[in-house]
C-alpha cells in the first residue's frame, strides 16, 4: 500500500507538478519590422527553423533565434514537427558537418524581442503575454 502511494505520488508530481503546459496559441511568432511579409505558412516557418529557407522574398537574409523556455518544446512540436531534443540534434549535426551554425539562444522573451527588433530580417517566437511593440507579430497560416 505504501509503495503504491509513493509511486502514485511520484507520477502525479511528474505529470502535474513539474510539467508546465504551453499551447501553440500561447506562442507569438515575431519578426523585425523591416520584414515585408506579415504572415508565414507553417511550412515556411518550419523551413526557416530547419535552416532550409535562408532568404526572404526580397533577398534579405533570414536570421532566427530560439528561447530556452517551455515554449521551445511546444514550438518544435507544433511548427517544426519534432521534439526539441531532435530539433537540437538536427542543428548539432549541421554544425558538426560544417553545413550550418547553431542559432542564438536566449533565456527570456525580452532578449528574443531585442534580438528580433535590432537584427535585419530576424524572426523569433515569444509567449503571447510578451510586450511586442518593437517588433511585428506574424500571422501563421
Amino acid at each position: 500500500m505504501k509503495k503504491s502511494f509513493v509511486c502514485f505520488s511520484l507520477a502525479f508530481a511528474l505529470f502535474f507538478g513539474s510539467a508546465s503546459f504551453v499551447l501553440a496559441a500561447d506562442i507569438l511568432v515575431i519578426a523585425n519590422k523591416g520584414v515585408s511579409a506579415s504572415s508565414l505558412s507553417k511550412d515556411e516557418l518550419k523551413r526557416i527553423y530547419l535552416g532550409k529557407l535562408s532568404r526572404w522574398e526580397n533577398g534579405d537574409k533570414v536570421n532566427f533565434c530560439l528561447v530556452k523556455t517551455d515554449l521551445l518544446e511546444t514550438f518544435c512540436q507544433e511548427y517544426v514537427g519534432q521534439s526539441s531534443m531532435n530539433y537540437l540534434k538536427h542543428w548539432k549535426k549541421l554544425v558538426f558537418t560544417g553545413k550550418g551554425s547553431m542559432p542564438p539562444f536566449y533565456d527570456k522573451d525580452e532578449d528574443v524581442i531585442q534580438f528580433v527588433a535590432e537584427t535585419k530580417g530576424a524572426v523569433g517566437f515569444v509567449s503571447s503575454g510578451a510586450n511586442t511593440d518593437s517588433v511585428k507579430v506574424m500571422s501563421i497560416d
